[in-house]
């Protein structure tokens, strides 16, 4: 981790997998026939909860989490693994969340922590998609690209566009034209007219 105040890097912290290095990795997926389980990070959004920090690897689509404040690397089980199209999230009520599309219905999870104190996943929404979103062709498919952090939407990606789906009130809407999208970074902007107004009175006392 980079620290923009002290302008250094902290000592490096590892995952304790078993195997020494990333060429064990490697012929060990390569003695197996497995090329694609090498368990390299995936190029999507991460999901700050806290002081943890969630991303997933290609394989079983296992999922890390790193919590600053103790250093430390952690493997969590998905609780879909042969999913393509993922997203993590912060849930409202600031559990990890997880969401993705199995047989045409997209299904959102809640990491949350049980009566005898252990964290298991729980199945929290189920919203069918076959008469929400179009579709090009009856084998086209639909993948979780994203989420938007703050908004309860998630970006799903068909062979038709870019469509966000709210949570909440179920409400599709198109976003963008059919592309090939993979990861959705969605970003805010604030424009408040009043700060300029008192910014403007103050430089004048």
């Amino acid at each position: 981790m980079y620290s923009s105040e002290t302008g250094a890097w902290s000592t490096p912290v590892v995952l304790d997998d078993g195997l020494d290095s990333w060429e064990q990795r490697w012929r060990d997926a390569q003695s197996r026939g497995e090329f694609y389980r090498v368990p390299y990070v995936m190029p999507r959004r991460v999901a700050l909860v806290g002081d943890e920090i969630y991303f997933t690897l290609r394989e079983d689509n296992a999922i890390i989490k790193y919590n600053w404040g103790m250093h430390c690397l952690s493997e969590i089980d998905s609780p879909s693994p042969d999913v393509y199209g993922i997203a993590l999230m912060e849930m409202e009520n600031g559990s990890l969340g997880f969401a993705c599309i199995e047989d045409s219905s997209l299904y959102v999870w809640s990491r949350k922590v049980n009566s005898e104190g252990a964290a298991e996943w729980v199945q929290c929404r189920v919203i069918k998609l076959d008469k929400m979103i179009p579709v090009a062709n009856l084998s086209d498919e639909a993948f979780v690209v994203g989420s938007g952090e703050g908004m309860g939407a998630i970006f799903v990606s068909t062979g038709v566009g870019l469509f966000t789906i709210e949570l909440k009130s179920r409400r599709v809407k198109k976003v963008a034209e059919p592309e090939v999208y993979f990861s959705i970074l969605p970003y805010m902007s604030f424009y408040t007219p009043d700060r300029g107004t008192l910014l403007s009175l103050a430089r004048t006392h």
